[in-house]
């Protein structure tokens, strides 16, 4: 849509102008921030030989006008970016409406103004905040990684900043400034991207294993079959080709050496004939009724009526817990926390600690229906944070010390974040903490609820290659050696 000025008395103005791009005088793209930032009628301007085009389409004339100058305004309820044309007017442009192709020349301008203006409306949000509010705003765009270096646009920053104090208000803002090389704004940018290795995007697995991921009405993660399976592999929490267990846990596995390859996962160990010819897939710890606590980590018996470790009351939490591990993260002072424990050992439901945020001044339950109330849960261990609770540790981090934020899956980018909380440290090698935190009871067969006695393996089938399995997974301390 293009719109222009009525006046039958002198040449038709440029008023908005969308599907819009910026060349050079040989026709070569263009970033609309090459041209001079005007903040008032005093700034000098000089002409550049750039001109903003658009084709004739859909009924709308052609445009092609040389540009002197761009400003931007932030005093609204969207920002507005206008440039100067030659003739003296300004023209507006339908921001988030550039020619396709012109996406990628554009983007860490776009990018730039967008961030200050919600650094200008909301100056208290941290950065991970920003970062979900990017990818609402260019969530229809391919965003590829940018070439060149980012830190051009750090001077940009600094001067709306210098003209308006409201915006220095904003501590992620104080950082950019502070950052000369840009790399702090690079991390932002980065974060838009669906292609980079802290965006996991779970494929569906042929044989039933759900990859993609959605939420119900309360905010909680359901798989594509609606049973809550997680979409990232429990070992190496990564997604692409998964074996969900229909046990109680809820989680999914890498089932094969290929699917785990690029993760470096362990793996099940399947082959894909196996994978291929199982009806559903039950993990041995949902199989011998043994899960970990998901506080101390101990394999224990949820075998009732004898249970030791007592899942979640949340229809779609895989947490177990023995009471006392429960009750002392849910209830702050001795006595209370004694009570509840026996409650809890006496079959009392209770909803976990992942579903209350850990942040001290904070302790509030997730809430589906809003996104500021929305945790994001460590792989580890049961702290979550609302997106405005996290630690400025937990983000999109680069570098030596590894990532400790990313997004679930590709089709929900705004809605789960998953992290690393900064009690586990990063293994560089594998890009995760240590891999040790998944414990199978013995693959044998079951003589009784949660029995662990060296027996005969139900499959015959799988005997040799879950040996070698338990090998590998006792080397890496994942198994307890057998006397």
């Amino acid at each position: 849509m293009t719109i222009f000025d009525d006046d039958d008395d002198a040449e038709p103005q440029l008023k908005v102008v969308d599907n819009y791009y910026f060349v050079k005088a040989k026709n070569e793209f263009v970033c609309f921030s090459t041209l001079p930032l005007k903040f008032d009628e005093n700034d000098k301007v000089s002409g550049k030989g750039i001109y903003l085009r658009r084709y004739s389409t859909d009924g709308a004339p052609a445009v092609y006008k040389q540009v002197v100058a761009w400003t931007v305004a932030l005093n609204r309820e969207q920002p507005k970016i206008s440039v100067l044309s030659s003739e003296g007017y300004w023209i507006e442009l339908d921001l988030l409406k550039p020619r396709k192709i012109y996406w990628k020349f554009a983007r860490s301008a776009l990018t730039t103004v967008q961030m200050l203006h919600f650094v200008k409306r909301q100056p208290r949000k941290p950065m991970i905040s920003l970062s979900v509010h990017l990818r609402e705003v260019f969530s229809k765009f391919e965003t590829e990684e940018m070439e060149n270096a980012l830190g051009k646009h750090h001077h940009i920053i600094k001067r709306c900043a210098e003209r308006d104090p409201a915006l220095m208000r904003s501590k992620v803002l104080q950082s950019f400034i502070n950052d000369t090389s840009g790399k702090y704004f690079e991390c932002i940018l980065r974060s838009l991207s669906t292609k980079e290795s802290f965006i996991v995007v779970a494929e569906p697995l042929a044989s039933g294993g759900k990859g993609n991921c959605d939420t119900d009405s309360d905010g909680n993660i359901i798989g594509d079959d609606g049973d809550g399976t997680e979409p990232i592999c429990a070992i190496c929490d990564e997604g692409g080709e998964l074996l969900s267990c229909k046990g109680r846990c809820k989680r999914a596995f890498h089932p094969t050496i290929e699917a785990g390859r690029k993760s470096k996962c362990v793996t099940l160990g399947y082959t894909a004939v196996q994978v291929k010819e199982m009806n559903k897939f039950i993990c041995e710890n949902c199989r011998y009724e043994q899960h970990q606590c998901f506080k101390c980590g101990e394999l224990d018996s949820s075998h009732e009526p004898n249970a030791k470790v007592f899942q979640c009351c949340k229809l779609f939490c895989g947490h177990f817990y023995h009471p006392k591990c429960a009750a002392e993260l849910l209830q702050s002072d001795s006595n209370g926390a004694c009570e509840l424990e026996n409650k809890i050992a006496a079959g009392m439901p209770f909803p976990c600690p992942v579903h209350w945020c850990s942040r001290p001044d904070c302790k509030k339950m997730e809430e589906g229906t809003e996104r500021a109330m929305w945790l994001a849960g460590c792989r580890r261990c049961p702290k979550s944070y609302h997106l405005d609770c996290l630690p400025r540790e937990i983000c999109f981090k680069y570098g030596n010390r590894g990532i400790r934020a990313w997004f679930l899956s590709e089709r929900n980018l705004s809605k789960r974040l998953i992290i690393y909380c900064t009690d586990h440290e990063i293994d560089p090698a594998m890009g995760t903490p240590c891999r040790d935190h998944i414990k199978f009871p013995a693959l044998v067969e079951n003589k009784g609820h949660g029995s662990t006695e060296s027996t005969k393996f139900q499959h015959s089938e799988r005997k040799p290659l879950c040996r070698i399995l338990m090998m590998v997974l006792r080397t890496l301390k994942i198994l307890p050696n057998q006397t």
